[in-house]
């Protein structure tokens, strides 16, 4: 039949397309380590999110807060390494020795650990003077820098500002969303003309989410910058 190779022709084997190995390991228990809660996430080797996060209760004490967190963490499955950042407000006894020690002696498990404005910011700051991030989102987070090294326990959203109103509500989502763009930027004007007077930064950094954007001049001490994740970074530390 036409069209069909005789017996004696050899018929070339089709090509397999070649695959690609992903690496699977190391895989990095994140946790963010806070007052009242300790967020959880597993990520890959290129910083890809595995599963769900996860929050577990915290506690006054690092050992049996850990020991009652492991059974809900049961889902993310085997891990090699832990990150651990923490936030302010954590009580004497969540000494960064303290943590480290007891996350190695319960999971067996290299620890390293940092602090989340310390993670998030590093990459940002110049490492000069005295520094301020701001970062606008949901809440108003600040860090404060002093020649790079992060100074704990500021929280600047909570400062009253005008009208009996803290920060965090003066500039809240709802009031970009029933006021508008014009007023709010308006308002934020003022709050960095204020922080700007009060703190007398170096550098002063305005974090915002991708969706929002800022429409005003800035001086020269002020820069825009995005708002990196919370775990953004978890694998820099594992870097050297």
């Amino acid at each position: 039949m036409k069209g069909v190779p005789s017996a004696n022709v050899m018929v070339p084997a089709p090509r397999e397309t070649p695959t690609i190995a992903v690496a699977a390991r190391p895989r990095t228990l994140v946790l963010v380590v806070a007052a009242e809660v300790i967020d959880a996430v597993m990520l890959g080797p290129t910083g890809m999110v595995i599963g769900h996060p996860t929050q577990v209760p915290s506690g006054p004490e690092p050992r049996g807060c850990f020991e009652r967190m492991w059974p809900e963490l049961e889902p993310f499955g085997e891990f090699d390494r832990i990150t651990v950042m923490t936030r302010a407000g954590l009580g004497a006894d969540w000494s960064p020795s303290m943590i480290a020690r007891e996350l190695e002696r319960q999971s067996l498990r290299p620890v390293r650990l940092t602090t989340v404005a310390e993670l998030r910011w590093s990459h940002v700051i110049r490492s000069s003077g005295v520094e301020l991030v701001i970062a606008l989102g949901a809440d108003v987070e600040s860090s404060l820098f002093l020649d790079g090294v992060p100074v704990p326990g500021l929280a600047l959203g909570r400062h009253r500002f005008r009208k009996g109103r803290t920060y965090q509500q003066y500039l809240a989502p709802r009031v970009l969303e029933r006021k508008g763009p014009r007023a709010w930027n308006k308002r934020l004007a003022r709050a960095v003309d204020d922080i700007l007077a009060v703190w007398n930064p170096s550098m002063l950094y305005l974090a915002l989410p991708s969706d929002l954007t800022i429409e005003l001049e800035l001086g020269p001490t002020v820069v825009i910058v995005p708002a990196p994740t919370e775990f953004e970074g978890a694998l820099a530390l594992w870097a050297t």
